[in-house]
C-alpha cells in the first residue's frame, strides 16, 4: 500500500504526462498552420508571377518584332540602307558628273571573297529583296556601288568630283576595315594583312598607312590579303568585257 509520497509522485507524473501531451498537440498544431501559411504564399506568388511573366514575355516578342532584321553579317554592322553615310547619300539615280571604276580583289585563308552585287543600292521596303538589291530594283544608289555585271568590281558615280576612300566603300558595305581588321578577319602574330594597289599601268604599290584612305582611282586593282601568303595577286584587266 503506498503511503502519501508514493501518490503525490504518481500524480505528479500523471500531470507531467498531461503536459507532455498537450505541448506535443500545441507543437503539431502550430507546425500546420506554418505549412498552410507557406502553401498560401505558394498560390499567392503563382497569381502574381504568371501575369508578369506573361507580361515580359510580350515585351520581348514586341522588341524583337520591332527591331527588324538582324545584321547580315557577322561584325554586328550592316550596309547601308538609305542613310548618309560618310557624306554620302543615297539618290533615286545614278550622278555621272564624275564616273570611274575600281576593282576590289580580296583573299582570306587563301580564298577569294567575292563583293556581293548590290552594295550601295537599296531595295524597296517590302519588295522581297535584301537589303543588296542590283536587279535594278531600287529606292536609292550611294556614289559608290557594285551591280550584278562585273564582280569586285566598284562603280564611283557621283554628283561632284572628288576622290573617294576604300574607307567610304566599306561604310556603305557595313564591314570593318583597319590596318588590322579586314570584315570578320583580325590580324594577329599568325595571321597577317596586307594591302596594295595596282595602277591603271599595272603598277604595284605596297600600302603601309591607314588602308581607309586608299583613293579609289579609275582602273585601279586594290588587293587585300588576309593570311594568304601564297597568293600571288593580279591586276585585273577585263575592263573592255564589261564596257568599262
Amino acid at each position: 500500500m503506498s503511503g502519501p509520497g508514493g501518490s503525490t509522485t504518481k500524480r505528479d507524473q500523471r500531470r507531467d504526462a498531461r503536459r507532455q501531451q498537450l505541448q506535443q498537440r500545441q507543437l503539431i498544431r502550430e507546425r500546420e498552420r506554418q505549412r498552410k501559411i507557406r502553401n498560401q504564399r505558394l498560390r499567392l506568388a503563382a497569381i502574381i508571377g504568371v501575369p508578369i511573366l506573361l507580361v515580359a514575355l510580350v515585351s520581348v516578342l514586341l522588341v524583337a518584332t520591332h527591331q527588324g532584321p538582324s545584321p547580315s553579317n557577322s561584325t554586328g554592322l550592316s550596309p547601308a540602307s538609305g542613310q548618309t553615310v560618310d557624306g554620302m547619300q543615297c539618290t533615286a539615280s545614278e550622278q555621272l558628273v564624275f564616273h570611274i571604276h575600281s576593282y576590289l580583289e580580296i583573299y582570306a585563308d587563301g580564298k577569294p571573297v567575292t563583293v556581293p552585287p548590290g552594295v550601295g543600292i537599296v531595295a524597296p521596303e517590302g519588295s522581297g529583296e535584301s537589303a543588296l538589291a542590283s536587279n535594278g530594283l531600287k529606292t536609292c544608289i550611294y556614289p559608290l556601288h557594285v551591280h550584278d555585271g562585273g564582280p569586285n568590281i566598284v562603280h564611283i558615280e557621283s554628283p561632284i568630283q572628288k576622290t573617294y576612300t576604300l574607307g567610304n566603300f566599306f561604310d556603305i558595305w557595313g564591314q570593318p576595315l583597319s590596318a588590322t581588321q579586314v570584315m570578320g578577319n583580325k590580324a594577329d602574330s599568325t595571321h597577317k594583312l596586307f594591302f596594295e594597289v595596282f595602277d591603271a599601268a599595272g603598277k604595284l604599290t605596297q600600302v603601309t598607312s591607314d588602308p581607309r584612305a586608299i583613293g579609289l582611282a579609275e582602273h585601279e586593282t586594290i588587293v587585300i590579303l588576309y593570311n594568304s601568303p601564297n597568293v600571288q595577286p593580279k591586276p585585273f584587266t577585263n575592263w573592255t568585257q564589261y564596257g568599262l
